[in-house]
């Protein structure tokens, strides 16, 4: 039969609106569901001055986006709500913002837990669930609220890789999973769901490469909820060595290790730290957690490799963790109890004032990344070089705990001379080595001879009258508009 052109359009119609109706009634829910569980998260922050570690810097709005995981309870990354003084949560499709406070943050794994007291936030949505970590060309869909628009953006990508990386916030070396959805500014913090899940949290990008991004796997954010029960952040615990791989045959043959035996030898071993008293330097770490350690550096990981630090990811301070040991041409089982390391330089100081004391002008600080990133978004670049050496290759020694900083100098008639003087690391005051800020303090200030002598790293020394430069600070004190000659932690 012959249809006219008016009734085939209207064919056309009711055929479209059947589909687009059985498309409906066919769509999964959980696509709904997933996106009434997604939030945008507005922070405010008020970080401290680095640079005048005496003030604030002004206030800052942040834009991140985040997960209900349980009812009233939003997971994020930690460096959206870093030094927050006011967070807001909103979900997709409602007007209203909720006033959300940090539970527990754990910068190093770049984690956190908001809670959301009023009760209609999340009213009628099902909290996400963790699922299991993907593999390799999984496709994996990233939800946010990243920049260029202000509703909720879902990309698709697949997962590119797996392995331990560093996470930029704190420079934390942990698992991480790459995968090749977009993760753009306002992305951080926002879920990656495989069948209807997370598993995983957006939080980094890679600037010189295209599509690639990066989010933080179950395992770590596991730990991190497991960690944060108590209400509090504890950490990852680590051993606490410099490692050298074994791929050098010659290497292998001068510690007498079997032809068959693999491992990687312990250069040096940190002070206080799980492998201080348990571990020696030439060691070989054979075997770690159950688990073979080549000569690479790497241990099992499904069929593919990961660092052998991987094996310490599941495992909380106070566990133990068993290792098998080359010492003096001999195989030696340890049981290593685990706990959290004090690095040397600091790389996770949030929500918290940075440490200083001032003596005659001379302002003092412990050397942190939070000092280095003063120099900028290429501070690893244009930071003094002697700076970096220290974060980057120094462990902690019972003869130092802290790379302690004359930061720079406020110039006064007392200190005459050494104006110019920045950023010198300090190695002894009169003679006697600085182990701490708190031990420079302490030491300036019981000391009773008539000059305090600073000298450091590279030969400077500075030299003032104690006594005028006691009668002095006060005066330097008011000039630069200083409330105190000391951070709070130093005064207990």
């Amino acid at each position: 039969m012959k249809v006219t052109r008016p009734a085939y359009w209207l064919a056309v119609i009711v055929v479209s609106l059947f589909a687009a109706a059985a498309s409906a009634a066919a769509k999964p829910p959980a696509e709904d569901r997933i996106q009434g569980s997604v939030v945008k998260i507005f922070t405010v922050a008020s970080s401290p001055s680095y640079d005048q570690p005496w003030q604030m810097l002004p206030q800052q709005m942040e834009i991140g986006s985040g997960s209900l995981i349980a009812p009233g309870r939003v997971l994020t990354n930690g460096h959206v709500i870093a030094n927050a003084t006011f967070v807001q949560v909103q979900r997709e499709g409602d007007p209203n913002k909720y006033q959300a406070r940090v539970l527990v943050a754990g910068h190093e794994a770049d984690l956190a837990l908001l809670e959301v007291a009023d009760p209609k936030f999340g009213q009628g949505v099902t909290p996400l669930q963790l699922g299991d970590s993907p593999a390799v060309r999984d496709k994996v869909q990233a939800y946010g609220f990243p920049v260029g628009g202000d509703r909720l953006s879902i990309t698709e990508g697949v997962v590119s890789r797996i392995e331990m990386g560093q996470y930029a916030h704190c420079l934390k070396t942990l698992p991480l999973i790459q995968i090749s959805a977009a993760i753009n500014p306002g992305n951080s913090g926002g879920p990656v769901i495989k069948d209807g899940k997370i598993v995983g949290v957006a939080f980094q990008g890679l600037d010189q490469a295209e599509n690639v991004g990066y989010m933080i796997p179950p395992v770590v954010i596991r730990h991190f909820l497991k960690d944060a029960e108590d209400g509090k952040y504890d950490g990852f615990p680590t051993l606490g060595i410099d490692a050298e791989e074994l791929e050098n045959p010659s290497l292998r043959a001068s510690l007498g290790l079997p032809a068959d035996r693999t491992g990687v030898l312990v250069a040096r071993v940190a002070f206080q730290s799980s492998a201080w008293g348990q571990l020696q330097t030439n060691d070989v770490i054979m075997s770690i957690g159950g688990q073979t350690v080549a000569n690479d550096a790497t241990i099992p990981y499904g069929r593919e490799r990961i660092l052998f630090s991987y094996a310490l990811v599941q495992l909380f301070p106070g566990d133990k963790l068993s290792l098998e040991v080359w010492r003096d041409r001999k195989a030696v089982t340890l049981s290593v109890p685990l706990k959290i390391g004090d690095s040397l330089v600091s790389t996770c100081d949030f929500d918290t004032a940075p440490s200083y004391y001032i003596f005659g002008g001379l302002l003092f600080s412990p050397l942190t990344l939070n000092y280095l990133q003063t120099w900028g978004g290429q501070w690893y670049a244009g930071s003094p070089v002697e700076l970096r050496y220290h974060m980057i290759n120094d462990l902690a020694t019972p003869e130092r705990t802290q790379v302690v900083v004359l930061q720079m100098v406020l110039a006064d008639e007392v200190n005459v001379g050494y104006h110019e003087y920045s950023d010198l690391v300090v190695t002894k005051v009169d003679g006697q080595p600085v182990k701490d800020l708190a031990d420079l303090v302490q030491q300036i200030k019981s000391g009773t001879g008539e000059f305090v002598t600073i000298e450091t790293e590279d030969g400077k020394f500075v030299v003032l009258a104690r006594s005028a430069a006691n009668q002095a600070n006060p005066r330097i004190l008011q000039r630069y508009q200083i409330n105190s000659d000391r951070s709070r932690d130093l005064k207990k």
